[in-house]
């Protein structure tokens, strides 16, 4: 939201490996506003700030401010209006997207498609869809950011999209607390890959630094 924002940048100031991202996440989407948007805006004049990060769709749950799960659900047409606000606002400032996609389908890459965010750059946070999805998204320009939910041996889907995928177009995280864990998803990568994790960490970094302009 607006009020973590303002604390990333201030984490961003004081150390030189952070960079820090402006955004509403869809979780909080009924907050973004006219007056939020203009705050971002002016938030988005430091020079610490790299990205608009993270908005997008949720039609599965949120997070509360007491940060426990919760089933709650922002109404869809409030969420497609902030995500939609805020990518006008990336492509007024020059900067790329970092996407939570929890929508049905495809309709997230619709709207991708229809605000034409290829002259920012775009990718799709925590990846967990499939191979279909993947290939429309490579087509569009847009990286796959993949984390942890692709060590959980369920997710064949997952590994399939993987797979298939060129290395040109796949980021790693975490997605948590832990950094270590960017490790354990290059194996991971690897392993489905048959590349070595050095070769995943070195493309994933260049491909970070691609779409991030660093």
């Amino acid at each position: 939201d607006v009020a973590s924002t303002v604390e990333a940048i201030d984490v961003a100031s004081q150390y030189g490996i952070v960079k820090a991202c402006i955004g509403i996440h869809p979780w909080y989407a009924d907050e973004y506003s006219e007056e939020n948007h203009k705050k971002l805006r002016v938030l988005a004049d430091n020079e610490e700030v790299i990205a608009v990060s993270e908005i997008g769709l949720d039609y599965v749950g949120r997070m509360n401010r007491q940060w426990e799960r919760s089933s709650e659900v922002i109404d869809h047409d409030v969420q497609r209006a902030a995500f939609r606000g805020q990518i006008g606002l990336a492509k007024e400032l020059g900067l790329p997207i970092l996407v939570h996609d929890r929508a049905h389908g495809q309709e997230l890459l619709d709207i991708l498609e229809e605000e034409d965010v290829k002259g920012i750059g775009a990718a799709i946070h925590g990846f967990t869809k499939d191979a279909d999805y993947a290939r429309r998204a490579v087509k569009m320009g847009v990286y796959l950011s993949i984390g942890r939910s692709v060590l959980r041996e369920e997710n064949k889907n997952l590994e399939e999209a993987i797979a298939e995928t060129p290395l040109d177009w796949i980021l790693t995280e975490t997605d948590s607390g832990d950094p270590t864990g960017v490790v354990l998803v290059a194996e991971k990568i690897a392993e489905i890959k048959n590349l070595t994790k050095e070769e995943v960490g070195l493309a994933a970094t260049r491909n970070l630094k691609k779409l991030l302009g660093l």
